[in-house]
C-alpha cells in the first residue's frame, strides 16, 4: 500500500507542477477588454483539484505510511536535528500546507476583488508564491533527501507480480521430455 501511494504520489507531482505553471501564466494574462471576468478560471480549479489530490495523497504517506515521518513522530528532537527526518516531518509538510493555503488565498482574493485588475494581480501573487514554494519543498534528487524524478512503477508495484517463475520451453529436441513446470502457490 504505501509503494502504490508513494508512487501516485510522486507522479502527481508532476500534473500539479505542470497545472501551476499553467494558472500562474494563465493569472499574468491580461483581461479582455470590455470585461471584467477573469480569463481561464478552468486552469485555476484544476491547478485547486491537483494540488488537493496531492494533499490527500501525501496526508495518507504523513500520518500513516511513511516510515520517515512516523520515525519522527516518535522523536521530535530527533527530527529536528536530522536534515532528512526534519526535511519530510516539518519542511515538505509545511511548505506543502503553505501551497494550498496560497492556492485557496488567490481564488477567494481574485473573486472578492473590486476591479478585474486587482483580480488578475492577486491571483496572480498568490498563484506565483504557490508554485515557488512547491518548486522549494519538493525533494529534488541530488539533495540531501532528494527523490527520483521518476519514480519506478516497477519497481514499487512489485508486489502485483507473479512471484512463482514458469518455466518455459524454449526449443525441444525430438523425443526429449519437456521441462517441469513448478506447481504455482496460489
Amino acid at each position: 500500500m504505501y509503494n502504490l501511494i508513494l508512487t501516485l504520489h510522486s507522479w502527481g507531482r508532476w500534473l500539479a507542477l505542470i497545472l501551476a505553471v499553467v494558472a500562474t501564466v494563465n493569472a499574468f494574462r491580461p483581461l479582455p477588454q470590455g470585461t471584467e471576468r477573469l480569463p481561464g478560471r478552468w486552469w485555476d480549479i484544476l491547478f485547486m483539484f491537483a494540488v488537493d489530490a496531492q494533499v490527500l495523497l501525501g496526508m495518507l504517506l504523513y500520518l500513516r505510511l511513511s516510515p520517515f515521518t512516523l520515525a519522527a513522530m516518535n522523536d521530535l528532537g530527533r527530527a529536528f536535528h536530522n536534515p532528512a527526518l526534519r526535511f519530510w516531518s516539518i519542511e515538505h509538510a509545511g511548505g506543502m500546507l503553505a501551497v494550498v493555503v496560497l492556492v485557496r488565498m488567490g481564488r477567494v482574493m481574485a473573486m472578492n476583488a473590486r476591479s478585474g485588475s486587482v483580480a488578475r494581480n492577486r491571483r496572480f501573487a498568490c498563484f506565483a508564491l504557490a508554485t515557488a514554494v512547491m518548486l522549494m519543498t519538493i525533494p529534488w534528487p541530488g539533495l540531501a533527501h532528494g527523490r527520483p524524478l521518476f519514480r519506478s512503477i516497477d519497481r514499487n508495484l512489485s508486489f502485483l507480480r507473479n512471484r512463482t517463475p514458469i518455466a518455459v520451453p524454449i526449443g525441444n529436441s525430438i523425443g526429449a521430455e519437456p521441462p517441469k513446470t513448478p506447481a504455482r502457490s496460489w
